[in-house]
């Protein structure tokens, strides 16, 4: 009915929405797994469809059969965390010669963008299993350079991280050599949101001593770290991966040496593993000029969760009328947003700006609006320097001293001079 019918009489209109939207950021990452799992049940796991997959559902772990993933699942448990995972499982090859084997099973895993399979299948995770990744995995794969190329799967992974935007790809680079590792992480060097990690990792999953990838640990040492803090914005280096017995082979550190290994694998945008177990990971791959401002993981992580946090809330005010009201609790909302990332240390500071120049009234005629956005993310600490030099007056301060320690005595024999 509607209200200006006449009636004679009290009516009511009632709404209960929400004026102020609340913006909020996930509070823990949900890992993206693709791989091929060949002995895995193909009515749990279809290929090339997105599936919650819970840790601690130990009934359809047991379904995914023996494998790299079920390795993967018992490496992520082993870093102390229960969470769900977005698991496409794909195709495995038949094939018997090894490196055939291996470019079938990375091509399955690439998958299609316009089928939406492989690891483009996590696109649609969200709308079907209401899992969204925040990082992607696919252990074992993603650390081939086939005929001296970049890796084709890190390559479509970041893509789709891209597309989800507080997304990042957790990739194990070559374990044959820091160098061969380094070699790998160039060719994603202008990559916001890929980290490589050398090199692999000694454990043990119940029969013994192997050599696993590193990234599973990595990506459950993010999740664990988010759900200490309640949140992304806290880096989750320097600190050790739980799980993980020792590298594969040494990576060699020396405190204060800018010339060694794990210090170089940085700085080339290769996280590493030092001292046993202790992840030295701050720097994803992007070392371009053009990019490296954003190389730090805390960084551009801080800022992809924060853009990513205000679309959905504030998208309950497309539709309503333009007005000033209307537009200050757009502000409202994002102040309240930004200033509890103040209160959280997640960022320094922040302004909101409304800029007459960027809304035209042509522009607001047609509906847009444009409000800007300035904030600066709070840096994590890697570069501690120390400085020391000789203090020669000290020496003043201990003559005094002595001298006053001996007048203090008050015997008639001791006598001090200047």
């Amino acid at each position: 009915m509607s209200g200006t019918t006449d009636f004679v009489g009290v009516r009511r209109f009632s709404n209960l929405t929400s004026t102020v939207a609340k913006i909020d950021t996930r509070d823990s990452t949900i890992v993206g797994l693709v791989a091929p799992a060949p002995l895995a049940d193909n009515t749990a796991f279809p290929l090339n469809e997105p599936v919650a997959l819970s840790l601690d559902d130990s009934a359809q772990v047991a379904l995914l059969g023996a494998g790299i993933v079920r390795d993967a699942v018992d490496q992520m448990l082993s870093e102390g965390i229960v969470t769900d995972v977005a698991f496409v499982r794909t195709a495995h090859s038949v094939l018997t010669d090894p490196q055939l084997k291996l470019e079938a099973e990375i091509n399955g895993i690439v998958g299609s963008a316009g089928a939406k399979t492989g690891v483009w299948a996590l696109l649609d995770a969200k709308s079907e299993i209401k899992l969204e990744p925040g990082c992607i995995i696919s252990p074992g794969y993603m650390s081939h350079r086939i005929g001296n190329a970049a890796n084709p799967i890190v390559a479509a992974a970041r893509t789709v991280a891209d597309r989800i935007i507080d997304c990042i790809v957790i990739a194990d680079t070559p374990a044959t050599s820091s160098a061969a590792a380094m070699t790998w992480a160039e060719d994603f060097a202008a990559a916001l949101n890929v980290i490589g990690i050398y090199p692999g990792g000694m454990v043990n999953l119940g029969a013994g001593n192997v050599v696993r990838p590193l990234s599973p640990h990595v990506a459950a040492a993010m999740v664990r770290r988010d759900k200490e803090t309640g949140g992304p914005y806290k880096a989750f280096w320097n600190r050790s991966l739980q799980g993980v017995l020792g590298p594969s082979v040494p990576v060699g550190y020396t405190d204060g040496d800018i010339n060694s290994e794990a210090n170089q694998l940085a700085q080339a945008g290769v996280g590493s593993i030092i001292e046993g177990n202790l992840l030295w990971a701050p720097f994803t791959t992007a070392t371009d000029p053009t990019v490296k401002s954003w190389r730090s993981i805390k960084k551009i992580r801080t800022r992809r969760a924060v853009e990513k946090a205000m679309l959905r809330p504030l998208r309950q005010y497309a539709s309503e009328d333009i007005t000033p009201h209307m537009v200050s609790l757009i502000y409202r909302a994002a102040d309240q947003f930004l200033s509890d990332l103040v209160t959280l240390g997640a960022i320094i500071d922040y302004e909101l700006v409304w800029s007459k120049s960027m809304n035209p009234p042509s522009l607001l005629e047609a509906g847009g609006l444009r409000t800007k956005m300035r904030w600066a993310e709070t840096p994590d600490l890697v570069d501690l320097q120390l400085y020391d030099e000789p203090m020669p007056e000290a020496f003043d301060v201990l003559e005094a001293a002595i001298a006053t320690a001996l007048s203090q005595l008050g015997l008639p024999n001791i006598r001090v001079t200047a």
